[in-house]
């Protein structure tokens, strides 16, 4: 900016700066004016009574002297200021300050409350969503008994059962046969891949699934207090190491026994791991359904029933950690 262009807004800044010091001082001289107006009014006699007298006539003399205020009051032209005064864009700019605020307090409550809908709107439409998939699986289920009824009407009573007996074997067929895969399945999970890190949790390793390398070494040497693997040393003699797997798990069964079966850290897992579940499994079978029900009892909290807790499909029971049961995830719906 140049010499020349800098007089201007100097001149400019000054004439506000006057404005502002003569609205000022006009505003000071017009509070002292009512300053001195409403002294001399008190003075000028009694307090006035603000509550209505209980006295009509009073009263009356009251409603009277306010009335005669207010029509000697109402001709005085209202205080405004000068025409070249600041004041007007002053309290322009106050008042738009104000409402600005205003405005971004109310926007930020807007943008909550709408996050709020926003998400009960998603839950809202994801129950619609399931009940109309429930709403079409029960109307293809109805039609389903519909045309199965029209069927059975239309034949003999003893055909009906015939293929009702039949209907029933096919499925108990398909039944058993994926039971047997899913228990085939089931039984290389474990000896392919459970059955090792299982022992090695049960050893003071690493809990079931942050280490998935281990092999029989590391199961040998045994880990230390951090559940880190030790390095191999002298190796633990056969005598001692079938020792430690007895105190452990427990002897070889005599099934295995006679078949000759290697009795290792990974296979007494596996076998403790088959026969926790299968007894899980019978007493769900057998539970009358109460809560009570259905509970097996551990000879002590192993990394078994630690991993099937946490994989959400037992739980302990709650004042005893040796007890534990599967969890019905249909007894809701049956019930």
């Amino acid at each position: 900016m140049t010499e020349m262009e800098s007089i201007p807004n100097s001149r400019a800044t000054s004439a506000h700066v006057a404005r502002l010091d003569r609205t000022l001082k006009d505003l000071q001289k017009k509070v002292k004016e009512q300053e001195e107006a409403l002294k001399k009014l008190r003075a000028a006699g009694k307090p006035i009574q603000e509550l209505p007298d209980s006295n009509k006539d009073i009263q009356l003399l009251q409603i009277s002297k306010i009335k005669s205020t207010f029509d000697a009051l109402t001709p005085v032209e209202p205080y405004a200021p000068l025409p070249d005064s600041p004041l007007p864009s002053l309290l322009a700019l106050r008042t738009t300050h104000s409402t600005t605020n205003e405005a971004k307090s109310a926007l930020v409550i807007t943008k909550n409350d709408l996050s709020h809908v926003e998400d009960l709107l998603r839950k809202e439409t994801a129950d619609l969503e399931d009940g109309r998939l429930v709403e079409n699986a029960l109307q293809t289920r109805i039609s389903a008994l519909e045309t199965a009824i029209e069927k059975h009407v239309q034949k003999p009573k003893a055909q009906v059962a015939k293929d009702m007996m039949r209907g029933l074997k096919n499925k108990k067929a398909r039944y058993d046969m994926g039971t047997v895969m899913l228990v085939k399945s089931f039984n290389e999970f474990i000896d392919d891949h459970l059955a090792v890190m299982l022992a090695a949790e049960e050893l003071g390793g690493p809990v079931v699934g942050e280490l998935l390398d281990i092999d029989e070494a590391n199961l040998e040497a045994g880990f230390n207090a951090q559940g880190n693997a030790r390095k191999p040393k002298d190796p633990l003699s056969e005598v001692g190491r079938q020792k430690r797997i007895d105190e452990i798990w427990k002897p070889q069964p005599e099934r295995e026994r006679r078949a000759q079966e290697p009795w290792n850290e990974t296979t007494a897992a596996a076998a403790e791991m088959r026969e926790v579940t299968e007894q899980l499994l019978n007493n769900l079978v057998e539970a009358d359904g109460g809560m009570n029900g259905g509970y097996v009892e551990l000879d002590r909290e192993s990394a078994v029933a630690r991993f099937l807790v946490r994989s959400r499909v037992a739980q302990f029971h709650p004042k005893d950690a040796r007890r534990l049961r599967l969890i019905d995830f249909g007894k809701d719906l049956v019930s």
